[in-house]
């Protein structure tokens, strides 16, 4: 392709000086370009609602006490933990 200048900004691609020519006959019909005409082209990535939830990676701490065996009940477990502090703060208080 003869560009005189390609840029990348964030999810969009623009590419200036493209001979229509050059272009995929789909594009060309749609800008309605013909031979050696230059057009920009853009290109924009958008999100979906779909893109967006599934793009999303798992934290990276879910389930590193799955195979506790002290661990089996985790509401019990926390309860058990916190029990010291609020107790403390009665006392105190």
């Amino acid at each position: 392709m003869d560009r005189t200048s390609g840029r990348v900004m964030g999810t969009t691609v623009v590419i200036e000086g493209v001979k229509a020519s050059e272009l995929p006959k789909a594009w060309r019909q749609r800008v309605k370009a013909k031979g050696n005409e230059k057009v920009t082209v853009t290109i924009a990535k958008h999100k979906t609602r779909t893109a967006g939830k599934t793009a999303k990676k798992p934290n990276a701490t879910f389930g590193m006490w799955a195979d506790r065996a002290d661990v089996k009940d985790p509401a019990a477990y926390v309860r058990t933990l916190r029990q010291p502090r609020a107790s403390s703060r009665r006392s105190a208080g």
